[in-house]
């Protein structure tokens, strides 16, 4: 088992890498579930890398449940250059299938595939490479097995450090690949809000290389949905809100459930004036609840909280469960259907950390 950073180079591994690649008839590259732009576009160029070198494996990609809706001009492109990609919409265990190499990329948590997950059960090596500060990776999954972790919290996005990681390999990366990891950087910085000392550094390279950035924006635009804007509406009609204080410092959190689209209610949350949001729906297939948090890292610097650490895994503790995510961003699967326990349990995890000093707002509506 392995465990390196990307912030020093590759060297002592890439021969090992190189040859489980060169060795294998079969791999199968793995993102999260709902794949966003950074997970698709990640995933797909490390196919493209991995068909260089060597041209007759069969190579696919395997997300659970779907796309995000910004994700669907990446997989026609995707598409178009010969990709597999394979959806699959319930759980399923490998019977007599023998994957000699996998590769997850964006993953946090094993949780996160969801339907994909008993894939894992199949894979002879295993290749993780993630740019997350929280991990959770079930040990039955990778039980003897051989396990390479390729790890850099420092990095902005997966995109970021498969680029470097196919640049320390001297592989030739083609426009459309470099356009489709431009995009995976993009959308996980929120536009460069969150960077790597490294981020302008490649952004900037890959513009050299012909990709244009007006076209890379317009690959991720994506309308949303009506349903969306329904559900941050009923998001923010349910929400609780408190003022939580640390250190005679004042932070604002907003818990609230919904039943699609958790990321884009809790984006609302924060705009409308939360330094945290917590929002969980359920999750009928796997009789669990799925938990999503944002926050704005800077106030959680100012009062040394990071929500993963110090939030969401109490919460798994106590009912079970795994994610994974940053200081701003993240989520889990909360292996409980009881979504007023899991409420309660989050309240009194807020009292604990601020030694009970949180206040929930009380405010009359109009009418």
């Amino acid at each position: 088992m392995h465990s390196i950073q990307l912030k020093s180079t590759l060297n002592n591994l890439q021969e090992e890498i190189k040859l489980l690649i060169l060795t294998a008839k079969n791999i199968t590259i793995l993102t999260h579930s709902n794949a966003d732009p950074d997970a698709l576009g990640s995933a797909c160029t490390m196919a493209n890398f991995i068909s260089k070198i060597n041209p007759i494996a069969n190579v696919r990609i395997v997300i659970s449940e779907g796309i995000g809706n910004e994700c669907k001009e990446l997989l026609r492109r995707c598409n178009t250059k010969g990709i597999k990609i394979e959806i699959i919409k319930r759980s399923h265990r490998i019977e007599g299938i023998s994957e000699d190499l996998c590769v997850l990329v964006d993953v946090a948590s094993t949780e996160q595939l969801r339907y994909a997950k008993f894939t894992l059960t199949a894979c002879k090596t295993i290749i993780i490479i993630d740019h997350h500060e929280s991990h959770n990776y079930e040990e039955e999954l990778l039980k003897d097995k051989n396990v390479i972790y390729i790890l850099d919290a420092t990095a902005s996005s997966t995109a970021e450090i498969i680029y470097k990681f196919i640049k320390e390999f001297n592989v030739n990366v083609d426009i459309d690949y470099l356009t489709i990891l431009l995009a995976g950087i993009i959308w996980d910085t929120k536009r460069f809000l969150r960077i790597s000392s490294n981020t302008f550094k490649y952004v900037a390279e890959i513009i050299e290389k012909g990709v244009s950035y007006p076209e890379v924006l317009k690959l991720i635009e994506g309308t949303k949905p009506i349903y969306s804007r329904i559900a941050r509406i009923k998001c923010l009609l349910r929400h609780r809100g408190f003022k939580m204080v640390i250190d005679n410092k004042e932070v604002y959190i907003a818990i609230s459930e919904v039943g699609a689209y958790e990321s884009d209610c809790a984006t609302a949350l924060i705009t409308m004036g939360y330094d945290v949001a917590i929002v969980v729906s359920e999750d009928e297939s796997l009789k669990a609840l799925r938990l999503i948090y944002r926050a704005r890292e800077e106030i959680l610097s100012e009062i040394n909280i990071d929500i993963y650490r110090d939030i969401i895994k109490k919460l798994i503790e106590v009912f079970g469960g795994g994610g994974g995510g940053h200081k701003g961003a993240g989520g889990a699967i909360i292996r409980t259907y009881n979504i007023e326990a899991l409420f309660s349990e989050i309240v009194r995890v807020l009292y604990a950390i601020s030694s009970n000093r949180l206040y929930e707002f009380e405010e009359k509506k109009v009418g």
